[in-house]
């Protein structure tokens, strides 16, 4: 039987309760409220200054002054006084490709270009899968001749490959050449190719027993084509897949784990998550988990020192989780989240507002992923990576034995 309290008491007790949670509330308010007086003398001679200069250059400026372009730049200034490679300011029009961008949906004809010095000629290095490039029949290996009816040069080659991303254009001419080492097969052709499309990032393919899957980017529909690819080889039973995030820059976290997620079991030691992400406070601000399905092959994790961010998270996660042998060179060290804040003006800032923990190991921000066996490559190779020919990549035939073996 349950005892009845007297009203007195449970009013007390009330009091007592509302008490302490004015008390609690107060004394976060004035945390916040110190922190805000503290800030104040340097925040308003912050802007004391720059109202100094604007009146300044108002005054005495002889040129004609872009108040717009004005605005974007100081913008952009102060996110790049953080000093801070990976913190950024986007105008509208530029958060409006930086976000499509990130999620897949490319403004470009779908194909990735490697210049090649001694030859001077602009080679096509990939094309993506059911990209415009891929539609009007350009294929790995042709070469550019020209884009916009200009010839291709040593000079323009980098201008003019800007081309075939972005949106300033709807589409881009193109004069291509095949087969182009002398013999009666060589041909040209000209192509107009429609700009926009969905990206792909995975390709798989393979070599003998062993399975081979290439990870470009880490976008929204990554972790599918990864989980199609694992299931794909599995079936043509494959003894072990290598995973190559060699020159991989996607700093996209969360479809990285979704990929991390089809290979490992739950989580159940060192931080319980595939990964978190803490504040300058010490605070968990996400977390990125897995459930309990995994991929039992043995695999071999391709890293170069051109890995960076989500893909040294891969590497990372995968040798914590003892999945894989990682093969290759120390990794960049991005280990930072960012997000995206938009602004009232259409545009957003792109800031670091944490750090990435893996599942076991330290924080490799700075430090980089440091690879089970190392095997170097020279940067004419990195350059030329797409193209490389598996016979010539020493990364990948050093993994190739591992799993053969």
């Amino acid at each position: 039987m349950s005892k009845k309290i007297p009203l007195g008491i449970a009013l007390a007790m009330s009091f007592i309760a509302i008490a302490v949670t004015v008390a609690v509330t107060i004394t976060v308010y004035m945390n916040v409220y110190n922190k805000l007086i503290q800030d104040l003398p340097q925040r308003a001679q912050l802007y004391s200054k720059l109202s100094d200069m604007d009146e300044l250059v108002r005054t005495n400026y002889y040129g004609t002054i872009d108040s717009d372009e004005l605005d974007m730049k100081i913008a952009r200034g102060y996110i790049d006084g953080l000093d801070d490679d990976y913190s950024f300011y986007l105008s509208a029009e530029d958060y409006t490709e930086y976000y499509s961008n990130s999620i897949g949906d490319i403004s470009g004809i779908g194909i990735q270009t490697l210049f090649d010095e001694e030859s001077e000629k602009l080679i096509v290095a990939e094309v993506a899968q059911d990209s415009p490039a891929q539609q009007a029949g350009i294929e790995k290996g042709d070469i550019i001749l020209s884009v916009q009816s200009e010839q291709i040069t040593a000079e323009n080659h980098a201008s003019l490959s800007a081309l075939f991303d972005g949106e300033k254009l709807t589409g881009v001419d193109l004069e291509l050449m095949r087969d182009a080492e002398g013999t009666t097969n060589d041909k040209t052709f000209a192509v107009n190719v429609a700009k926009g499309y969905k990206a792909q990032s995975c390709f798989y393919s393979l070599d003998g027993t062993v399975g081979y899957i290439k990870l470009t980017e880490f976008y929204e529909n990554t972790a599918d084509a990864f989980a199609q690819a694992i299931s794909a080889l599995s079936e043509k039973g494959v003894t072990g897949i290598i995973i190559d995030v060699r020159n991989n820059t996607s700093n996209n976290f969360e479809y990285a784990a979704k990929v991390i997620d089809v290979i490992v079991p739950l989580a159940t030691e060192g931080t319980g998550e595939l990964a978190t992400a803490k504040n300058a406070a010490g605070e968990t601000i996400e977390i990125f988990s897995a459930d309990s399905s995994s991929v039992n092959l043995p695999l071999a994790v391709l890293i170069n020192d051109r890995t960076e961010g989500a893909a040294e998270l891969l590497a990372c996660d995968l040798m914590d989780f003892g999945k894989a042998r990682l093969f290759g060179e120390t990794t960049v060290g991005h280990g930072t989240l960012q997000k995206i804040f938009r602004l009232d003006d259409g545009g957003a800032v792109v800031l670091t507002v944490a750090k990435i923990y893996p599942y076991i190991s330290d924080c490799y921000d700075g430090i980089g992923v440091i690879p089970h066996e190392s095997v170097y490559m020279t940067e004419k190779d990195k350059n030329r990576l797409a193209t490389l020919d598996k016979s010539e990549d020493e990364q990948y035939k050093a993994a190739l034995n591992y799993l053969s073996q």
